[in-house]
């Protein structure tokens, strides 16, 4: 069996209400969007795919060593914008102050997989929290506008682990389930699968 699997910080309860505000204020605008809901705002640092259940265990490990070389940290919501432009945007985002920290551990957690037979990662990372995905981007209404007029929610979240997550894609969404936690700085405990 395999599990559609990645690798993500988690928010602050703040930062994801703020988030959801800005959706609401979009989608009230007339932007037409499949929209985040609070239990799938993460911060992601890798996106894995499928993933064979027996490899698991080895990936939980590799996380666990990516984040034993990095410290607690934390990181300010602070933009808004979207992919690849506000002109023709696809996908909405929340952009982050990415202090030292999150960039070391995004490349060790690359690093480390790397070494297990995933591929690295070819774009460069771009530290977001995804608001939406725009249905159609030639009707994406007024995008440009709002990301030019609306505020980010300015929160700080504190980052202590890091967490490889399972994205199961129902007909009303994904659902994310915690597979496996780490903290950062050493230590790991893991968390069954429900």
């Amino acid at each position: 069996m395999v599990v559609r699997t990645f690798v993500a910080l988690e928010l602050s309860r703040p930062l994801k209400e703020g988030i959801l505000d800005i959706a609401r204020v979009m989608k009230a605008r007339g932007v037409r969007a499949g929209w985040a809901r609070a239990s799938t705002l993460h911060l992601t640092l890798k996106f894995l795919g499928d993933v064979e259940e027996d490899a698991l265990p080895d990936v939980f490990d590799g996380v666990a060593r990516a984040a034993d070389h990095v410290a607690p940290f934390s990181f300010e919501s602070r933009t808004l914008g979207a992919f690849p432009s506000p002109r023709r945007a696809r996908v909405l985002w929340v952009g982050v102050d990415a202090p030292q920290e999150l960039w070391d551990l995004a490349q060790a957690v690359d690093d480390e997989l790397a070494g297990l037979g995933f591929p690295r990662e070819k774009r460069t990372f771009r530290p977001h929290v995804t608001l939406g995905r725009v249905r159609d981007p030639r009707d994406g209404g007024p995008v440009e506008e709002l990301l030019r007029t609306l505020e980010a929610p300015c929160e700080t979240v504190e980052a202590r682990e890091i967490f490889t997550m399972r994205s199961e894609l129902k007909p009303g969404g994904a659902i994310h389930e915690t597979l496996a936690m780490a903290r950062l700085g050493g230590g790991r405990a893991d968390v069954e699968a429900r």
